[in-house]
This record gives C-alpha cells, sequence and structure tokens, in this order.
C-alpha cells in the first residue's frame, strides 16, 4: 500500500461510529425488497439512495425501469481512476415465518451458538450486510482523509433475482459514465468457517428463455378452454408438442443441437493460461468429494456425473462444459389428487443455458429461434428472460491483486477459479468496458441465502469474521487499489 491516507486513524473511525452502521444495516433489513412479490421494493430503492446521499454522493436518481427502480450514485473524488460498483438491493422471498426463529425483517442481533453476535434477516448476508460494510468503510475513509481516494459509480438493481431484465438498459443509459473505469467490484460475505473464500475470474454467456406451446398459435389442440381428458383421442395436446420440441434441443448423450450452440462437455485437460489455475484447484481439492467443493452441488445428493466423468474430469466439465437446462415444466392441473383431467390449452417451459463461447447473446438466441422453426416448431413462443455474454479478468489484473493482497492480510484464504457456471449482467460491464471484475466474494460470513434464518455474523469472537472485519478489509482493498 502507497497512499499516505493514516490507516490506524481509519479504524478508529470505524470503531468509534461501529453502533450507527450496524444501526444503518439493521434499518436497511427491515425494509422489504422482494422482487418476486413486489413487496416494499421501491421504498427500498429510496432506502438506497439515502445511503449514497449519506456517503456524500451529489449525484444521486432513483431510475425508473420496466420492472422496478435502480439507483445511480457517482462520487466524484477529482481522482484520476474510477472504480464501478454494481449493487442489487432486492432479496429472495422469506417464505413461511413461522419456518423462521426470527422475524425474517426484523434484524435480530443475538447470540447463535458460541458466536457471540449475528444479525438474522433476509437480505443480512446477501447483499444488504456487504453493501453496508463497504459504504461505511468508505464513509470513514472520507471522513478521516477529507476525500475518497478513487471516484465510485454507483449502480444498483432492484431486480436481480427476476433475472435482471432492466440492468442493460441500465448500463447502455450510463454508458458514458462508466467509460473508463479501471474494474468493477461488488462485495460479499463470501468466506467459508474455514477461512476460504473464492475468487472468480470467468463467467459462461448465460441465457434464460421460456418456451411456450398454446393451441391458439399452433392452431391445434385446445384454444379457448381447457379440455377435458376423455377427449384425448381426438384433441391434439399442447404438452406433448412443448415435449417433442425439447427433445430436439439435445441428443440421446446430452450434447446440445442447436447450431452455432457449442456442445462441449468439458474435456479431459485444459492448455494454455487457464493450466495453472486448474492445477492449482486440483491441488488444492485433493481427496475431497466434488459434491462439496463445486458450487451449487451441496446437498444435492449427486452420486454419478454426466457424461460419465469422473476424477479431475468433472472439475473440467464443470469449469468447460456447457449446457441447457430444463428449470420447469408447466402445463394443465398440477395440484394433489386427480380433480381435473385436462388437456391443457398451453404448456411452459423455463429453460436456461451456460454456454462457452464467445458469441453475442443475441446471435444465440437467434440460434435456438432458427433450430426451432427449422424442426416445425414456427409456432412456439419464445420469451427471453435474461442473457449474457461470457467474460474473462485477467488473473494479474491490479485490481484482482489488490483484492488478493487485502483478503489476505484479514486472514482469508482465497481459492481463484478461471470460471464458473455462473452469470449475469456484470459481464456486460466486463466485455462492453474491458472492466475487470471482482465479483461476490470478500471477507465476512454469513449463510443461509435463500433459506429460513438468514445471517451475517457480527461479531465472531475471533472465530469467525464479522462487520468490523467486513469493514477494514475494504478499506484496505481500496487503499491498496487506489495507491
Amino acid at each position: 500500500m502507497t497512499t499516505s491516507i493514516d490507516v490506524d486513524a481509519v479504524h478508529r473511525h470505524l470503531d468509534a461510529t461501529f453502533d450507527e452502521s450496524l444501526e444503518m444495516l439493521r434499518r436497511y433489513v427491515r425494509q422489504p425488497s422482494v422482487s418476486i412479490e413486489g413487496l416494499g421494493v421501491r421504498e427500498c430503492a429510496e432506502l438506497v439512495a439515502e445511503h449514497y446521499r449519506w456517503l456524500g454522493c451529489h449525484e444521486v436518481e432513483v431510475v425508473e425501469t420496466e420492472t422496478y427502480p435502480a439507483v445511480w450514485a457517482y462520487y466524484d473524488a477529482g481522482a484520476p481512476t474510477t472504480i464501478v460498483n454494481y449493487n442489487m438491493y432486492d432479496v429472495r422471498p422469506a417464505g413461511d415465518p413461522a419456518d423462521w426463529t426470527h422475524d425474517p425483517f426484523g434484524a435480530v442481533v443475538e447470540p447463535r451458538g458460541a458466536v457471540p453476535a449475528v444479525l438474522y434477516g433476509r437480505g443480512a448476508c446477501v447483499p444488504k450486510g456487504p453493501d453496508i460494510a463497504w459504504l461505511s468503510a468508505l464513509s470513514s475513509i472520507r471522513a478521516v482523509h477529507g476525500d475518497l481516494p478513487v471516484n465510485i459509480a454507483f449502480l444498483a438493481e432492484g431486480d436481480e433475482i427476476l433475472g435482471s431484465p432492466s440492468y442493460s438498459g441500465l448500463i447502455d443509459r450510463f454508458a458514458d459514465r462508466l467509460a473508463g473505469a479501471a474494474g468493477c467490484v461488488y462485495l460479499r460475505a463470501g468466506q467459508a468457517a474455514d477461512g476460504e473464500l473464492p475468487l472468480v475470474l470467468g463467467y459462461k454467456a448465460f441465457l434464460t428463455i421460456e418456451l411456450r406451446v398454446s393451441g391458439r398459435r399452433w392452431g391445434r389442440g385446445p384454444v379457448d378452454a381447457a379440455a377435458h381428458s376423455a377427449t384425448a383421442s381426438i384433441v391434439d395436446g399442447p404438452a406433448w408438442r412443448l415435449a417433442r420440441a425439447l427433445s430436439t434441443l439435445q441428443d440421446e448423450e446430452g450434447r446440445i443441437t442447436i447450431q452455432g450452440w457449442p456442445d462441449e462437455a468439458g474435456g479431459t485437460e485444459v492448455d494454455g493460461p487457464d493450466r495453472a489455475l486448474v492445477d492449482e484447484l486440483l491441488r488444492h481439492f485433493e481427496g475431497r468429494d466434488w459434491s462439496a467443493v463445486i458450487p451449487g452441488l451441496t446437498g444435492a445428493g449427486v452420486k454419478t456425473f454426466a457424461h460419465g466423468l469422473e476424477g479431475p474430469a468433472v472439475l473440467f466439465g464443470y469449469l468447460y462444459g456447457s449446457s441447457l437446462n430444463i428449470q420447469g415444466l408447466r402445463a394443465g392441473y398440477t395440484g394433489p389428487g386427480t380433480r381435473t383431467y385436462t388437456v391443457p390449452a398451453e404448456a411452459t417451459a423455463l429453460l436456461d443455458a451456460r454456454l462457452v463461447t464467445e458469441r453475442d447473446p443475441e446471435r444465440l438466441v437467434a440460434d435456438l429461434r432458427a433450430h426451432l422453426d427449422a424442426h416445425g416448431f414456427a409456432d412456439i413462443e419464445l420469451t427471453v428472460k435474461s442473457a449474457y455474454p461470457a467474460c474473462r479478468t485477467d488473473p494479474d489484473a491490479s485490481l484482482v491483486r489488490s483484492f488478493l493482497r487485502a483478503a489476505r492480510r484479514a486472514g482469508g484464504k482465497p481459492v481463484v477459479w478461471p470460471l464458473q457456471g455462473y452469470g449475469g449482467p456484470w459481464a456486460i460491464l466486463a466485455r462492453r468496458f474491458g472492466l475487470p471484475l471482482v465479483f461476490a466474494t470478500g471477507i465476512g460470513h454469513g449463510a443461509n441465502v435463500g433459506l429460513s434464518d438468514e445471517y451475517l455474523v457480527v461479531d465472531g469472537g475471533g472465530m469467525l469474521p464479522g462487520l468490523r472485519e467486513m469493514q477494514r478489509f475494504c478499506v484496505d482493498f481500496v487503499l491498496d487499489f487506489a495507491g
């Protein structure tokens, strides 16, 4: 770190204002922001805007979108370097409050086992706790130094849980302000109990698409309402038509058959610049069950992997394999018993694709449309829910190096992944403006995101990193990068 800012003085300011930061976080968690249910989202956007004004951003705007408001803000420090802070403020549904031991929006702080203090509430761990740690760290730097060492462009969405349908339009609107930035940051409390935290350098192209067959568009089967299934011997079924269309998208070996889409299962070895990173992952995870290592597999009970993959090939397949998944199917009556026998008038499938390709999402969608048309399914409606490009970040980027140094100084144990199967609108920032990403990771610990009793550690008693450690890490990260 080469900055002249008195770091000890910043830490003292953080300690002196810790209770204020915690209360700010509790107020944030108490404000619901459930985009799927439309619960409290607009009010939360106003609260996020208030946070940015509190930091000292003179430029703050609540931006209307086709779903829920986004929030744009800019902190102009007159610095030569600008960071883009991607952010989201919407959270997953709380579900049945009876499944919680605390009010999902009560922001209760109390011990959890041997841990002295955690904050319970939907959004406490993702995204609200890390966001307040970040903002309070920036505020303390400003309080001590008089200004920030970098400019920051904030762009927070309120529909991430819906697939971020508005974010690409937001990027278009503020493109002139985002161009020329030095990197994009989005921090989370990403540490496991043993101190490990992931750093993902690349994402696959990611599409979410709904296919819909209707008797009306098809011109066959029920049109105005479902028919009784006693007539199925003489009435065509849209659900069967959807099933036949889906069967054309993969062959019997599970390979994607859409022309223009990759069908790789991931191969059995890795060459090029990723080789050292993959070799390090294999060494790090040697002897461990892949189901406990690969994100998204925990608790799923997967014992056998697709394409007959075993050993290191499982990791290669996860990193470099392309996939087309059926998330869900819906047609007719799906409740208990056999209350209604129907030939439904429509059927839908929700698909997601995660593809190792440099093709633009628009081309990939056009490829799928052409495939359906060529196979006689021109009547099937195709609705794009989200479509994001692939992106990669150079492991030697200054932003990455600063993050790794700060994380290790804070006691974290970073595990670097060259690629993962997740994806989202942040990839547009990387592809369009060439921004390196440090995304969805950081010092801090919490759990149960999307489950009952979501929590963030406030005071880990030396066993786990808490809110103070998160704040200090943010200070170190920013100052290292600015220096």
